[in-house]
């Protein structure tokens, strides 16, 4: 699907979506401990894993549909419950880093097979110790911390590199408490008790700063729903704007933003991975020289986020080094209108989206329907702040 933007000014009043990372865990431990989850969203990644709970519970083949978080958390919970898993996930996903996991598995004498787009594995975890790189993805830490407290006996993970995105696994702990896990962070890695059982608890899950990065550079938005104590990792997002020149005041509940960076910035993105996008696109915006860094890890997401956002931003008229790890974005040149593509990924069409008033002329979005992987009602929420599209 093409869809078409003619700029001008947004504003208005949004109420954040449920987080869609707390909300995984959520559903997770719901099942797991027959709780519930409360203002869970209504996104692709987390229906994949609701079906994919319900498959768990009845040994079936699951679908992880395009989601990471889905096949990570799913593969080492299914180990530890029912000794064999078979999941499939769209092409992509399944060509996404599972070799942390393939390692555990030769050590631990479990069977595996990737064959196309299905992953199947036969055995079952053993309590141990585990050891994890830090830099890859600290999804497959959450999948570890998930299955671990139900194996017999304790286990420790090990991590072999400095942890990035902690903020994640800070989220998973906190969902995990609430519903009578525990796991204890060492001086390199964690230990989680085995014989650990999941409680009944009720959760409510919280707005999502992820989203909350686009609404915010769109111009004057008040963003609700948000939790201005929350261990979200894209908590960050509103500092990094701020020391862009961004106005953001805090309201009762969230943040009000004029959504005009006005100052170059450096910014290390290794714990907060799925800001990039957008920060890159508001970076094209402001006069000087901006630098995004610690960046390598987003070749390896819905797209390679890097390239994609230095082609469409290019092809706006922006100024754009790519480098292995880092982009350099020279802004404050006119943004000219085009035919863009989203790379059938979800963060790299709301970026677009969210820098259209600062383009003259219209901006087409190809492959726009990619939304629905995180906020399907992403394009209604546009209009609602005043945004023109075809």
């Amino acid at each position: 699907m093409k869809i078409t933007i003619t700029p001008g000014p947004l504003g208005g009043e949004m109420l954040m979506p449920p987080s869609k990372s707390y909300s995984h865990r959520a559903l997770i431990c719901a099942a797991l401990g027959g709780g519930r989850a409360v203002n869970v969203g209504d996104s692709d990644d987390c229906r994949a894993t609701e079906a994919c709970l319900d498959a768990l519970k009845a040994d079936a083949p699951m679908d992880a549909n395009e989601s990471g978080s889905t096949l990570r958390f799913m593969l080492p919970l299914a180990l530890a419950l029912n000794g064999r898993v078979e999941i499939k996930g769209s092409p992509r996903l399944m060509q996404r880093p599972l070799t942390d996991y393939f390692n555990i598995f030769n050590e631990q004498g479990v069977r595996f097979a990737l064959n196309g787009s299905t992953l199947t594995a036969e055995g079952r975890l053993k309590s141990g110790v585990y050891a994890l790189r830090g830099d890859v993805s600290s999804q497959f830490l959450t999948g570890l911390l998930f299955a671990l407290p139900l194996l017999e006996g304790d286990s420790r993970i090990t991590l072999t590199t400095p942890l990035q995105s902690e903020g994640y696994v800070d989220m998973t702990l906190a969902v995990l408490r609430e519903f009578g896990i525990t796991a204890e962070k060492t001086a390199d890695g964690y230990f989680v008790r085995g014989g650990q059982s999941y409680r009944p608890a009720v959760y409510t899950v919280e707005g999502d700063f992820s989203q909350a990065g686009f609404f915010l550079a769109m111009g004057s938005v008040t963003c609700l729903g948000l939790n201005h104590a929350s261990v979200q990792g894209d908590r960050a997002t509103v500092d990094v704007y701020r020391r862009m020149g961004m106005k953001i005041a805090d309201v009762p509940g969230g943040y009000k933003s004029d959504g005009t960076a006005r100052l170059p910035v450096e910014a290390d993105v290794s714990q907060i991975p799925d800001f990039a996008p957008v920060l890159a696109a508001v970076m094209a915006t402001v006069p000087g020289e901006s630098r995004i860094y610690n960046a390598g890890r987003l070749r390896l997401k819905e797209s390679d986020r890097l390239a994609a956002a230095a082609e469409e931003l290019t092809r706006l008229g922006a100024d754009v080094t790519e480098g292995a790890d880092y982009l350099v974005i020279r802004g404050g040149a006119p943004l000219r209108g085009a035919v863009c593509s989203a790379h059938n990924d979800h963060r790299i069409a709301m970026a677009l989206a969210a820098i259209s008033p600062h383009v003259e002329g219209e901006l087409t979005i190809d492959g726009a329907e990619c939304v629905k992987k995180s906020l399907p009602d992403f394009w209604d929420r546009f209009v609602r702040l005043g945004g023109r599209i075809k």
